[in-house]
């Protein structure tokens, strides 16, 4: 197979020829249709302090077609279309026997040097991490699931609810993501803070009231323009030093926060102005059972559409220009790799 490896912090990605990976008991082979580049890939290939080992196939928002069936890998068909979510569960603890495999004790992530990921032609996997999706649902909204789940889970831990209003910081795929489900939750007012215009110009079209640049702007103000009140609920999807803190600042009296990226730094957040609005703060991270089936089923069905997300689309011998890009500002929101 061909695929696309990270060799060193700085250097660009290389496309080689590797061997087929092989079906061994209870593993599934699954040929890579579309993979997402995320900007925890990005994150990742530049990182001294903890570098990836060389050689790592990198990509974790993936789907394609089943290639390959191991002993004891249940039941499915050859060219069934699955969705492979970004851990490796063993399949057998409790966990993955209640459907939740990304809390399995013994999971690998997919794409960070612990299991090979999706910037190949093939990769290995297990059917604890798979999940199938309906045939004729595109290959590129599949490899939007894993991130798509995100948001999902991010507005179940906000309890958010019809009705109710919220600001979400940072535009980037998860804020945008996130911000679909709020409007399919029943949000009355949605108000995206972003930096980049053309970020802005896209939770726009996807059905923000407003998007406001928080170097100019407030965005507690701009929710106040809307509904004469703070927000109900601030998701910090940007993840960067000092947004937890702005979140606390704008949310309303005894309102919610939710983070749902994190500063790769140590970042001190104001616990005496928390306390002061008795809010509730919350870390999203990961996904429940069920959560993956219901993001599929609302891609299928196109109550949820995030083909508006996906900006860029690249062939493998492309890909390694196309990542050097995404490491400088751009208005690219989602790359998509497709075989």
């Amino acid at each position: 197979m061909r695929a696309c490896v990270f060799k060193a912090a700085g250097a660009p990605l290389e496309v080689v020829a590797l061997p087929d990976p092989i079906a061994g008991p209870g593993e599934l082979i699954v040929r890579v249709r579309a993979c997402g580049i995320c900007s925890s890939d990005l994150y990742a290939a530049s990182s001294t302090e903890d570098p990836l080992p060389s050689g790592t196939i990198m990509g974790h928002e993936l789907a394609g077609e089943i290639a390959a069936i191991g002993p004891g890998a249940g039941e499915f068909e050859i060219g069934e279309p699955v969705v492979v979510m970004s851990y490796l569960a063993c399949g057998e603890c409790a966990n993955c026997r209640a459907g939740a495999g990304v809390r399995c004790a013994a999971a690998r992530l997919v794409g960070f040097g612990e299991a090979p990921g999706g910037y190949a032609e093939l990769i290995a996997t297990r059917p604890g991490s798979v999940f199938r999706m309906p045939r004729g649902m595109s290959f590129r909204a599949g490899a939007t699931v894993e991130p798509l789940v995100i948001g999902l889970h991010a507005a179940r831990r906000a309890r958010l609810g019809a009705g109710e209003s919220c600001v979400i910081i940072g535009a980037g795929a998860t804020g945008l993501m996130t911000m679909l489900w709020a409007r399919d939750f029943g949000a009355r007012a949605i108000v995206v803070s972003d930096r980049a215009r053309d970020r802005r110009e896209a939770a726009l079209r996807l059905g923000a009231g407003a998007a406001v640049d928080p170097r100019m702007h407030n965005p507690a103000a701009a929710m106040a323009k809307l509904t004469g009140a703070p927000p109900d609920v601030v998701f910090d999807c940007a993840g960067e030093p000092g947004t937890l803190a702005q979140a606390i600042t704008l949310v309303r009296l005894r309102g919610r926060v939710v983070a749902v990226s994190a500063a790769m730094e140590d970042d001190g957040f104001p616990p005496g102005l928390a306390m002061g609005k008795e809010l509730d703060v919350h870390f999203s991270l990961g996904l429940e059972p069920g959560e993956v089936e219901e993001a599929i089923a609302a891609l299928a069905s196109g109550r949820i559409s995030t083909e508006p997300l996906i900006t860029h689309a690249v062939a493998l011998d492309d890909l390694p220009r196309a990542f050097a890009a995404l490491q400088h500002p751009n208005n690219q929101t989602r790359v998509m790799l497709e075989f």
